[in-house]
């Protein structure tokens, strides 16, 4: 089946719009194979394939993040790549995940290029400020996600447009040899996936919990859901007796807000294109000065001190996404109290607000989404996909969207209502409680999903001395079912832990398994 030009626009304007999405709309998901990938199948006609292939990809992607500066697999140019080929060249879930994760390491190039290019637009966006010209200012943030789109787009549709042939000539080609180890490789990546998961909430004193996940998902079959939801209740029961959670500290003081309700709602909507234009040298700082543009203008009018507090909020910001909220309700207020008396507020308590702020938010909901919430709703949806369920894909979508939206106007709200006196009012212990409670949760979710979707095996046998042929694999299934998945996640988390970069693992975990596989090691 031949890819028309036509389709290839689309599916490069479907990977172009996942990662636009990312930086204008807020924290979408949609970039995530378990979303990219049926989309790209419905493209092509057959969702069926692109909600298996989509869910095998999510799981070998599982752990990849994009925190901070860090760029992770392309995983919407893998997902989307990988369908459109499993679809128009018939290839099987096998090596359509190895065609995938090989376009996704490639595709992440691309992703560096725009985060490099947006430095061009943060300096064009200071020049603008200095004239006052908050349009200019707001072309830049534009043109820096139209960029952010193309670095999807362009690869995209140069593969599927003018790649396919050569595509197809390289999967017919393959050898007996290597398609055994394609197999294993497509058994091996999942592995891979969630060790870097591990590698972002494991804890020492809480890694028992992860092999509590485990052992739940490989004895007793309890599914991904299953062992989420008894993390759940470990984690409820711990947090109640340990005193329970109050995150907010009451008191009778009340905090009038600078702000005007309508600057509020529209701060509130802004901040979804925090991430807008992000570059490697101010991150998320040309997304943070747009949310607060009109606001500024209301407050200094087009004047000087207009230019200069948008040149103040180009400075170098980065956090979670949806927790920003607090830090633009500081940043307002403190605004508009320059704008009332200049003199009471000067641009570096403003500036130590913001870098005071920023990383503390990250350092909870970073583990909280990323690292909780985000996988298990992953593992779930895959589960459900894998069996050509939509509503896989469907209840992430929604389920992530919803706890998105409540978390951003929960926090941006409390920040007004509470200005300068949240973090006073911010119960530690209690958040101390929440935090690990979430990893409580997700370390065993994570168990779960490797003693339910790591299928590593081995087809070794050897004769005894009696000349039975005696094979292996039942023999470690009789000392714990899952033993060597269990053993290979845990030593690519080892890696991880001592540094190993997530590109770099992936190709050794990529050519080990289809050394291995091909040898006949591995199943």
């Amino acid at each position: 089946m031949e890819i028309s030009m036509g389709t290839a626009f689309l599916l490069a304007f479907w990977a172009g719009f996942t990662y636009f999405s990312r930086r204008f709309m807020g924290e979408l998901y949609l970039e995530r194979p378990i979303i990219a990938g049926p989309v790209a199948g419905l493209i092509m006609g057959d969702l069926q394939t692109g909600l298996v292939v989509g869910a095998t990809i999510e799981l070998a992607m599982m752990g990849v993040l994009e925190i901070g500066g860090g760029v992770g697999p392309n995983g919407a140019v893998g997902a989307i790549l990988g369908v459109a080929f499993a679809i128009s060249a018939g290839l099987s879930t096998e090596e359509a995940l190895v065609l995938a994760l090989t376009a996704a390491i490639l595709g992440s190039f691309f992703q560096m290029i725009a985060k490099a290019a947006s430095t061009i637009f943060v300096s064009g966006a200071e020049h603008y400020a200095e004239k006052n010209n908050d349009k200019g200012v707001a072309a830049m943030v534009h043109l820096g996600n139209f960029f952010h789109f193309l670095a999807n787009f362009i690869p995209t549709f140069v593969v599927l447009a003018y790649g396919s042939s050569a595509v197809d000539a390289i999967m017919n080609g393959i050898p007996p040899f290597l398609q055994a180890g394609i197999t294993a490789a497509g058994n091996i990546l999942p592995a891979f996936g969630f060790a870097l998961l591990l590698d972002s909430v494991a804890t020492t004193q809480l890694m028992p919990y992860f092999f509590i996940g485990f052992l739940l998902a490989a004895y007793l079959k309890m599914g991904v859901l299953g062992v989420a939801l008894a993390g759940f209740l470990v984690a409820a029961i711990l947090i109640y007796r340990q005193g329970g959670l109050q995150l907010i500290k009451e008191s009778d003081t009340k905090v009038e807000s600078r702000v005007p309700k309508k600057y509020q709602k529209q701060i509130y909507w802004r901040s979804f294109a925090l991430q807008s234009a992000f570059s490697f040298d101010r991150m998320q700082g040309l997304g943070f000065c747009w949310g607060l543009m009109p606001f500024l203008k209301s407050l200094y009018g087009k004047t000087d001190e207009f230019g200069k507090s948008l040149k103040r909020h180009l400075a170098f910001f980065n956090t979670h996404p949806w927790v920003a909220g607090p830090v633009y309700a500081l940043v307002a207020e403190l605004e508009a109290k320059k704008a009332e008396d200049p003199a009471s507020v000067d641009d570096k308590m403003i500036q130590s607000v913001k870098a005071s702020l920023m990383g503390p938010l990250a350092g909870i909901a970073d583990p909280l989404f990323h690292g909780t919430a985000r996988p298990i709703m992953a593992g779930i949806a895959a589960s459900l996909a894998l069996s050509g369920n939509a509503a896989g894909p469907v209840l992430f979508f929604v389920v992530m969207l919803a706890l998105h939206l409540w978390v951003r106007k929960v926090t941006t709200d409390a920040g007004f209502q509470l200005g300068d006196t949240l973090f006073e009012r911010l119960d530690q212990n209690s958040l101390t409680r929440l935090i690990e409670g979430a990893n409580i949760m997700g370390l065993m979710a994570i168990g779960g999903l490797v003693g339910t979707w790591v299928t590593i095996t081995t087809p070794l046998t050897y004769t005894s001395a009696e000349g039975v042929i005696v094979a292996i694999q039942p023999l470690i299934d009789s000392i714990m079912p899952g033993l060597l998945s269990l053993g290979i996640t845990l030593a690519i988390f080892a890696a991880t832990r001592k540094g190993m970069k997530s590109n770099a693992l992936m190709g050794i975990v990529f050519v080990a398994a289809i050394v291995l596989g091909g040898l006949g090691i591995l199943a």
